[in-house]
C-alpha cells in the first residue's frame, strides 16, 4: 500500500510573515522628534497571524512590538518585545538602527530573561500509515525492501510561546537629525524552528519602521 506523506514546517514568526506579505513600507508615521522637540506616540505592533494559525494559537499571542522611548540629540533608545516558539538570545544576533542620515550597528543591549506561556494549540504528530516496496539495482540484480511510510498531522497539544524583552540604546550620531525622514530597527537572531522531526535551526528577522513628517530640508 502506498500512502502520500504530509509534512508541516512551522517557520519563525517573522519568516512566516515575510512569506505571505513580502516587503512593507513604514509601520507608522510621526513627527520628527528633533524638529518637534517632543516624542510622539510611536508604538509598533507586528502581527503574525500565519504563524499563530499554524500552531493553533490565540490571535496576538506571537506579536512583536517596538516603541521608541528616548530620541533626542544625544541618544536613541528602543524597547522591544519579541515572541517565538523557542527562547531568543538577543546577544547572539545582529541589531541595527538605521535611517536615511546615519546608522548604528549593535547598539547597547539590556535584555531580560525570556518568559514562557503555554497554550493549548497544535503540535505535529507523526505515525506510520503503511509500507512501500523500494527496489534498487546492484550489479544487474534488483534488490527490494519494504520501507515504512509515515504521515504527519497537526493534533491538539501544549505549545510554549516565549517572550523576550530588551532595551536597545545608541548615541544619536546623525541617526536622527532635523532632515531625517525615516528610521528603522532591524533584529536578526538565531532561533530554533519546529518541524515534523522536532526543532531545527533558523533565523528570526524582524524590522520596525518609522517615518518622520515635518522634517527640515537637508542643507
Amino acid at each position: 500500500m502506498n500512502h502520500s506523506i504530509k509534512s508541516f514546517v512551522l517557520l519563525p514568526a517573522a519568516a512566516a510573515l515575510a512569506a505571505v506579505t513580502g516587503c512593507a513600507g513604514p509601520d507608522m508615521t510621526m513627527r520628527n522628534p528633533i524638529v518637534a522637540g517632543a516624542l510622539d506616540q510611536n508604538h509598533i505592533v507586528k502581527t503574525h497571524g500565519y504563524a499563530e494559525s499554524q500552531s493553533g494559537l490565540p490571535a496576538g499571542s506571537m506579536n512583536d512590538e517596538a516603541v521608541i522611548d528616548t530620541l533626542d540629540k544625544n541618544q536613541i533608545c528602543v524597547n522591544v518585545s519579541l515572541h517565538e516558539l523557542s527562547a531568543l538570545d538577543l546577544t547572539q544576533g545582529e541589531v541595527k538602527i538605521e535611517s536615511d542620515t546615519g546608522s548604528a550597528l549593535q547598539p547597547a543591549l539590556n535584555a531580560e530573561p525570556p518568559t514562557q506561556q503555554t497554550f493549548t494549540g497544535l503540535v505535529p504528530h507523526t505515525e506510520q500509515t503503511g509500507t512501500r516496496l523500494v527496489c534498487n539495482y546492484n550489479n544487474g540484480q534488483s534488490v527490494c525492501e519494504t520501507q515504512p511510510v509515515y504521515s504527519t498531522t497537526m493534533v491538539p497539544g501544549p505549545v510554549d510561546v516565549f517572550n523576550t524583552r530588551g532595551r536597545l540604546c545608541a548615541p544619536n550620531q546623525n541617526i536622527v537629525v532635523p532632515s531625517t525622514t525615516k528610521m528603522s530597527l532591524k533584529i536578526t537572531t538565531p532561533v530554533a524552528a519546529r518541524n515534523k522531526w522536532g526543532f531545527g535551526h533558523a533565523n528570526k528577522s524582524v524590522t520596525f519602521r518609522w517615518a518622520f513628517e515635518g522634517s527640515a530640508p537637508a542643507k
